[in-house]
């Protein structure tokens, strides 16, 4: 408790010293947070736009590159690239976080999240970040927050972009884009291949290389039917192969999402928008390439969303329908579930004043029925500052692994529900942009497995809260970013009352500074996070307490636009050349060398 007070000083303290910074510019629209288009300054909660600008000065080869430098966000990784990695939201796991591709809803039934490694890059045109509880918008998922993925579409004459990069490890990347539009119609298309050496996963054990590859197709395509008519569909695929250690030592994954989206104004007041999609995995794992176990998953969506425009308030209503269905060689007892939901908001606008008032029910065929439910205000207090206030409730029905996986799922665990209470402020200026989030989530029946027993079970109560500072600031020329989190997360169950809650790093730093110089482009970028407890006991070593050492890396970037169209970018990884682990027992990448060259006509 002390020391958390303290950091909550610390950071207030250093809010003057990161105002110095800036960001993704302010007028960016996103959708994700009220499920309605707004500027992110606009809506009632923690938001973070990537636009494909971002993604490409960034050299970013994986979503994780770029989530971690964002704002409340740490993320675990199992021996580098395509292996298993968590994504932890103001400590919120990966199972608690709804990971959307262009409004449909995508993870594995049976790990209950989403694989960011199998995200290609090459097919993102932005990300869109929600930190805090969604469910009373979203459902299950969603009690951590939103990632939603718009894959890229088409503008202007037709054209062909190609990029490759080769680096350290053997890597070698490339892809092709092909894309047009007007406003009536626009089409994208993108083929890519990566494939990489890769470095030892694990320590003490099988010392190989452990490399990864895969194959990336995505089609995009849509159009203005009638001047009241939108519509579009997209389909994405990743096909790849995967090397690691442990008794099964390689797998291979083939993820699809295909989806379809409709929006048709029926009135000057009332705008009808549908969305119908499947996610599928394909997984199968294999020990020396002798098969071992398969798990198929499909995930299967519709949603249909009401938006009525009265004055300067917008009231939504809608309902949705989420059909999972999994086949595996395991013994499951069950292998399909349906959800059923309907939700509801009100955005109210009076003056200075703004609140968002949401409630969804859910129904759900093997755990009965769940509320939840939020509100939000939001008062600007000059043209510059502006607060809000919000609460929300939220809920996470369990995976088919953790209810039915042998010798690990337990039948008898209940779902998940969580309170959160967040105070924001933001502070815009002319070159600067200051925001800060102070939030407390309180959690009954959190599914956690017991390191000592290996029992999966409900924790009885947990609790975490944080404060989040981002600061970014445009001078002479530089591009400074800069965000600081805190968090104490913590078991609150009178018998464990105050232990820690594994791998969520108490304290988490990151500082990056651009600038272009002509056509030469600079930038580094510094990430620096605590040391975290791994796990509470480890019995291989009948060892208490495993913890990870706190750890500091730093990237340099060029860039340097030989032409209009052309460019070539370099980057080092890890400068320093930093060992360090963010899951015990498994390496990191020492440090690395990327060069890319890129076309896209403009």
């Amino acid at each position: 408790m002390k020391s958390f007070n303290r950091s909550l000083l610390a950071l207030a303290c250093c809010s003057s010293t990161l105002a110095s910074a800036q960001t993704t510019s302010l007028e960016t629209v996103q959708v994700t947070a009220s499920r309605y288009a707004q500027t992110a300054d606009q809506a009632l909660a923690s938001v973070s736009v990537i636009t494909r600008d971002d993604i490409e000065q960034s050299q970013a080869l994986t979503i994780k590159e770029l989530l971690v430098k964002q704002a409340g966000i740490s993320v675990t990784n199992s021996g580098g690239r395509g292996k298993s990695s968590g994504v932890f939201v103001r400590g919120a796991a990966s199972d608690q976080l709804l990971v959307l591709v262009d409004g449909v809803r995508v993870g594995s039934a049976t790990l209950g999240s989403f694989s960011f490694e199998e995200l290609n890059l090459s097919q993102v045109e932005r990300i869109e970040i929600v930190r805090g509880p969604r469910s009373s918008l979203y459902g299950s998922d969603a009690a951590g927050g939103v990632i939603q993925i718009f894959t890229r579409r088409g503008d202007g004459k037709l054209s062909v972009g190609i990029s490759t990069t080769i680096g350290s490890d053997n890597t070698q990347k490339g892809s092709v884009n092909l894309s047009a539009g007007s406003e009536q119609a626009w089409f994208n298309a993108n083929i890519s291949r990566e494939k990489t050496d890769g470095f030892d996963a694990q320590k003490n054990d099988e010392f190989d290389d452990d490399g990864y590859a895969s194959n990336g197709v995505e089609f995009r395509a849509g159009a203005q039917v009638t001047d009241n008519i939108d519509f579009n569909a997209f389909y994405t695929l990743t096909d790849s192969d995967n090397k690691y250690d442990g008794y099964t030592n390689n797998s291979e994954i083939i993820t699809r999402v295909v989806g379809v989206n409709t929006k048709i104004k029926l009135t000057d007041s009332w705008d009808l928008k549908a969305t119908l999609g499947r996610s599928a995995d394909d997984y199968k794992a294999f020990r020396d390439r002798s098969f071992s176990s398969q798990a198929k998953t499909n995930r299967d969506t519709f949603t249909l969303q009401n938006d009525f425009y009265l004055d300067d308030d917008v009231f939504t209503i809608g309902g949705d329908i989420l059909h999972d269905q999994v086949k595996t060689t395991a013994d499951f007892s069950d292998d399909s579930t349906y959800n059923r939901g309907a939700f509801a908001q009100y955005l109210w606008v009076v003056g200075a004043h703004d609140v968002q008032l949401s409630g969804r029910y859910d129904r759900n065929d093997s755990f009965g029925s769940s509320n939840t439910g939020g509100v939000a205000w939001g008062y600007q207090w000059t043209n510059e500052i502006r607060s809000y206030l919000s609460y929300g409730s939220a809920y996470r029905a369990p995976s088919f692994n953790e209810l039915f996986y042998p010798n690990y799922g337990n039948p008898d665990i209940s779902p998940e529900k969580s309170n959160n209470l967040e105070l924001g402020i933001s502070a815009n200026f002319k070159d600067s942009k200051i925001s800060a989030a102070i939030y407390e989530t309180r959690y009954k029946d959190l599914i956690a497995t017991d390191s000592r027993t290996g029992n999966l079970g409900n924790i009885d109560k947990a609790r975490i809260r944080g404060i989040e500072l981002s600061a970014n600031y445009y001078i002479s020329g530089w591009t400074i970013s800069g965000n600081a989190t805190f968090i104490d997360a913590t078991d609150q169950s009178s018998s464990s009352k105050g232990t820690e809650l594994v791998r969520r790093p108490p304290r988490i730093f990151n500082l990056s500074a651009d600038r272009a110089f002509n056509k030469l482009l600079f930038g580094i970028d510094f990430h620096t996070q605590a040391r975290s407890l791994d796990r509470d006991y480890d019995a291989s070593y009948n060892q208490y307490k495993v913890r990870l050492g706190g750890f500091a890396t730093t990237d340099l970037r060029l860039g340097y636009a030989v032409s209009k169209s052309l460019s070539v970018r370099a980057k080092v990884s890890n400068v320093f050349d930093k060992e360090y682990e963010t899951v015990s027992g498994y390496n990191q990448p020492d440090r690395q060398f990327l060069l890319t060259v890129a076309y896209q006509p403009k």
